[in-house]
């Protein structure tokens, strides 16, 4: 028998926590011992207060939040909400999102990209500069981010999306940076790709057998089962992409092969020797001998062996 994993003790803010992928981080972590600070839109807060009845009536812990997180003055209030609860901030799952995955890639930019940017990629970012002076001071922190699996290629009901899409591919990169400036004061980063039912699915894939699919077989439970360990102490990774969906979880990275060289290079030896530049690829997608790109110096390492 495993012994379970408590949070106990530890203070949580979850973004976006009033329904869906959001409550059941809440629900989650409070059963295991978080108090949670749950937010969600000003003008929607009741809902948020509903999640905190949940949490209270099986004995946790919880306080409602409003405020957008696009809106610095919002984020800074949510953590503030979380010190003036709690005395201190633990965890903080960046899970609030717009339902997205609309305007096609040829028509942009739109005001879409903007409101897509200013809540994936701004709002986590201001999120994590609220929360970073606390978590510094006290050398922990456990940071989960958002991003979708969309953002490595999805074609939806509208062709090829250019907002949505665009905006969660730059949250990985922005997972590697926070990850590394964190990594000397004990607080690690990582990213979530979740697949799960929630209210959000709707609005990209309603009218669709999909959509059906997805309800009868992507439990959001199932998704925060697959993500607690990387918010708990113990957690031995940073700046790391993990997919959690219907019960399986798995590490995303990138990957490169060691490629073609040669000193005295011409664009046909790239066409001659296609093969190794595009790496060891089989029909089904599976891939050998490459090696994982953890950020810029392991590339440079490669160059500087090569170009001794």
């Amino acid at each position: 028998m495993t012994t379970e994993m408590r949070l106990d003790g530890q203070v949580a803010i979850v973004t976006g926590a009033g329904s869906g992928m959001g409550r059941s981080h809440s629900l989650l972590l409070a059963r295991r011992g978080a108090r949670v600070v749950v937010n969600d839109l000003a003008q929607t807060l009741e809902r948020a207060q509903a999640v905190c009845d949940e949490i209270r009536a099986f004995g946790g812990e919880a306080v409602p939040a409003g405020g957008t997180i696009g809106v610095d003055a919002d984020a800074r209030g949510i953590v503030q909400a979380a010190l003036d609860a709690f005395g201190r901030v633990d965890i903080l799952v960046n899970n609030a999102g717009t339902g997205g995955i609309n305007s096609p890639v040829e028509d942009c930019p739109t005001e879409e990209v903007d409101e897509e940017w200013r809540i994936h990629v701004l709002g986590t970012m201001q999120m994590f500069r609220a929360v970073w002076p606390q978590m510094k001071a006290q050398a922990y922190g456990r940071i989960l981010n958002t991003g979708s699996m969309a953002a490595v290629g999805w074609e939806g009901t509208q062709g090829w999306n250019g907002a949505y899409s665009t905006a969660k591919s730059a949250v990985f990169g922005l997972t590697r940076q926070m990850a590394g400036a964190g990594g000397p004061h004990g607080i690690k980063v990582n990213l979530l790709l979740p697949r799960g039912h929630t209210p959000m699915t709707f609005v990209g894939l309603a009218n669709t057998e999909f959509l059906e699919w997805r309800r009868t077989r992507l439990n959001p439970d199932l998704v925060s089962a697959g993500i607690l360990y990387l918010l708990h102490k113990d957690c031995p990774t940073s700046g790391e992409f993990f997919s959690s969906a219907g019960g399986r979880v798995a590490r995303l990275l990138f990957a490169s092969p060691l490629g073609y060289f040669n000193p005295q290079l011409t664009p046909e030896d790239i066409r001659d020797n296609w093969p190794a530049v595009f790496g060891d690829v089989d029909p089904a997608g599976d891939i050998r001998d490459m090696f994982d790109v953890t950020g810029e110096r392991r590339d440079y390492k490669l160059l500087e062996e090569l170009l001794k």
